[in-house]
């Protein structure tokens, strides 16, 4: 990794993993440097973005950043909760652009893509699809799974169907290649289910 994404990766490691989801940064990252090259997004927007994504959960507090597990509230209070990560997100994340002096040129774009990665509708470019695809595909990964499990009470049977049917849902995830690896994870965490 360049020497920039270390760099900001310090500067955010101490805001990550702040939902019972340790290992949540570490994987979206594994998955975007996965989906860069074979879907031709631009790293210098789609990294960033992966790296300091979720940051915003650890100014809330615990109790508020882990309500929205567990089907204790409604939607609208859960997208209410996921705005205010967000907009903490891209406070943090512009701090963190501007201590490592990221090329500002590209701030914008990295930052429109946490200011909504988990409740905007639909896409609004490739580099924000593919960050978005990494993001999701935690949820197929051996930590992300069992993380939801506990988290939402799950049965892994349960939560093996609810991912494969989420995998064809428009809008879920945004690239074919996301979608393979999805259908590839997936099967590898019903084989550790038998």
């Amino acid at each position: 990794m360049e020497e920039i994404f270390e760099k900001i990766w310090k500067l955010a490691l101490p805001y990550q993993d702040k939902r019972d989801d340790i290992g949540h940064a570490e994987t979206v990252l594994f998955y975007a440097l996965k989906l860069i090259k074979p879907e031709d997004a631009d790293e210098d927007i789609v990294i960033p973005a992966a790296i300091l994504h979720d940051i915003g959960w650890s100014q809330l507090p615990k109790k508020e950043r882990l309500s929205i597990f567990g089907n204790k509230l409604s939607k609208k209070r859960i997208i209410e909760v996921q705005k205010k990560h967000e907009k903490f997100g891209v406070e943090l994340a512009k701090e963190i652009l501007k201590k490592t002096n990221y090329n500002k040129e590209l701030d914008d774009e990295i930052l429109e893509i946490i200011s909504g990665h988990d409740t905007r509708e639909g896409f609004i470019s490739k580099n924000e699809g593919i960050m978005r695809d990494a993001d999701k595909l935690w949820r197929f990964s051996n930590k992300g799974f069992w993380a939801d499990i506990k988290r939402n009470k799950f049965t892994p049977e349960f939560l093996l169907e609810k991912l494969r049917v989420k995998i064809d849902t428009p809008n879920f995830l945004y690239s074919e290649t996301a979608k393979k690896i999805a259908r590839e994870e997936l099967g590898k965490r019903k084989q550790e289910n038998q």
